[in-house]
């Protein structure tokens, strides 16, 4: 089997060159929130219960994302939201994030601004190399529009991956997990699937509220480390397992090199605050940007961490 690691993390290696902000890896990469709008309200986002009027003001954001690249080389950023695809001048901020510098650039989206709608996916492929769709439950109705989404991005050469987490009843056993990818590959609908577990928001969150639902279905590090260890000893009878245990600094990645690639992201007894070091600059590993809501260009998801360009 021949797989393309154009997408696949898993495969970078960090090297990291002073800065005045700390060491930064020639892989960081920037996270782009170009809404805080979405149709959803999902318990674990962090975006949940902010202003959805929130829109990224794309003059200033280009114009930090410029001095960013300039300044810390940065080559790839995904477009996050809120739902990313809300934003009225969406493909206008893809052109211009391309246009200073960034040479990789995807879109992470819950999809439903893409059905039946060709054009906008059009569009969007003169400037994604990769667009991420988040998707936990499936269906007939569910497939066939993947399905569409799918053919038309592949038609451009977009590669579409489906990311999905583990929570309490939703792929939380071996048997639903196989089950749901197994479905995913004879559907043909995506080139690669992520499988993440859950970490609870704290104090470095947009959103640092965890609520009662969030409380009762993340797992335990316990169960989490039970659950993806029965996964890989399943899937390792078959198939050679790559994995990187630091290709963010505080994440594993595995790879299973199934018919359609199974990435499993791996984050166990972290906190958003632990890929931030408040302390010693000059030691922190800096492996992502984030492009707040504001336009500002921070080191997390608040403002209490925006750099200065």
């Amino acid at each position: 089997m021949i797989i393309n690691t154009n997408s696949l993390e898993i495969f970078k290696q960090n090297e990291y060159r002073e800065t005045d902000i700390g060491l930064v890896s020639n892989n960081a990469y920037l996270s782009i929130v170009a809404t805080n709008n979405c149709q959803r309200n999902c318990f674990y986002c962090i975006n949940s219960h902010t202003d959805r009027r929130l829109n990224l003001p794309i003059g200033k954001a280009v114009k930090n994302i410029k001095k960013l690249v300039d300044k810390y080389g940065i080559k790839e950023a995904v477009i996050l939201g809120g739902e990313p695809l809300l934003h009225k001048d969406i493909v206008r901020l893809c052109r211009q994030v391309k246009e200073v510098g960034i040479k990789k650039l995807f879109l992470t989206t819950n999809g439903i601004e893409l059905v039946n709608n060709p054009k906008l996916i059009r569009d969007l492929s003169r400037y994604l190399i990769g667009i991420n769709m988040s998707c936990h439950m499936l269906g007939p109705e569910t497939l066939d529009k993947m399905k569409v989404i799918y053919d038309t991005f592949h038609e451009k050469n977009v590669k579409v991956r489906i990311n999905t987490n583990v929570w309490r009843e939703n792929h939380d056993t071996l048997e639903s997990l196989l089950d749901f990818i197994h479905t995913l590959t004879d559907a043909c609908v995506c080139d690669e699937i992520r499988v993440s577990n859950l970490i609870f928001k704290d104090s470095f969150s947009v959103n640092n509220v965890n609520n009662l639902r969030a409380e009762m279905l993340i797992l335990t590090d316990e169960e989490y480390q039970n659950f993806f260890s029965d996964y890989l000893a399943y899937e390792s009878q078959r198939h050679a397992i790559f994995v990187n245990e630091n290709t963010l600094g505080f994440v594993k990645y595995y790879l299973i090199p199934t018919p359609v690639p199974v990435i499993v992201n791996w984050n166990m007894g972290s906190k958003v605050s632990d890929q931030v070091c408040e302390n010693e600059i000059e030691k922190r590993k800096i492996n992502t940007f984030k492009c707040l809501v504001s336009g500002d260009i921070s080191l997390s998801w608040n403002t209490k961490n925006i750099i200065q360009l």
